[in-house]
């Protein structure tokens, strides 16, 4: 088993194995449990990602088998009839994942990768929280910007990105499990010129009548 973890490796989503391992949005959670965790046991893996051993085994397999992760068993445990519990260890400090640009399969797989992330990112930004609903700062917009404010909006993005890094780096830096205060999404890109403004939309709290 090696001792050190690789540095953000290259991993091509045409790799099947790959692919079914990282297509679940759970499987990335377990992942990143692992890595923050260090080299765990499965029962302790199990309650950081609130999983029964059985469904966390599943998933382990897959990432397991796309070399995501190793494992190896440990001293047999007493009152177990000489069973050896096993002990998983994240192999990877980073992922990049790496496309065909010219794949229609890669194209879609990587479409399929963020869809389930986008979903969960809409369902919890529209949850019903006290004090009303989150979604009010949730906004999409098609605009033409000048220079000037497309030089802002990138200078914005980038100290976005700034502060999160500092936030996974602060992370990084305890070993425990995993657990996010906050969700954060931004998407900025140019269009092709032929999409319309979209319109304005706000969430509004309705009161029911009685």
């Amino acid at each position: 088993m090696p001792d050190t973890q690789t540095e953000s490796p290259n991993m091509q989503i045409s790799r099947t194995q790959l692919w079914q391992a990282v297509r679940l949005p759970l499987r990335l959670r377990i992942l990143e449990t692992a890595r923050r965790l260090g080299e765990t046991s499965v029962t302790e893996l199990a309650q950081a990602v609130g999983l029964n051993r059985t469904a966390l085994y599943f998933h382990l397999r897959h990432l397991e088998k796309a070399g995501l992760l190793v494992s190896r068993a440990g001293a047999p445990t007493p009152g177990r009839r000489g069973k050896r519990p096993r002990y998983y260890r994240c192999t990877v400090a980073d992922m990049t994942i790496e496309m065909d640009g010219d794949s229609k399969r890669d194209q879609q797989r990587l479409s399929d990768f963020y869809r389930p992330w986008l979903t969960e990112s809409r369902a919890t930004a529209l949850e019903r929280r006290s004090g009303g609903v989150a979604g009010r700062r949730i906004s999409l917009h098609w605009e033409s910007f000048t220079e000037e404010e497309v030089s802002r909006l990138r200078a914005l993005c980038g100290e976005i990105d700034e502060l999160a890094r500092r936030a996974r780096s602060r992370a990084n830096s305890s070993r425990k499990a995993p657990a996010a205060t906050h969700h954060i999404g931004v998407i900025f890109t140019a269009v092709d010129g032929q999409v319309m403004p979209g319109p304005e939309i706000k969430v509004k709290e309705a009161k029911l009548k009685k």
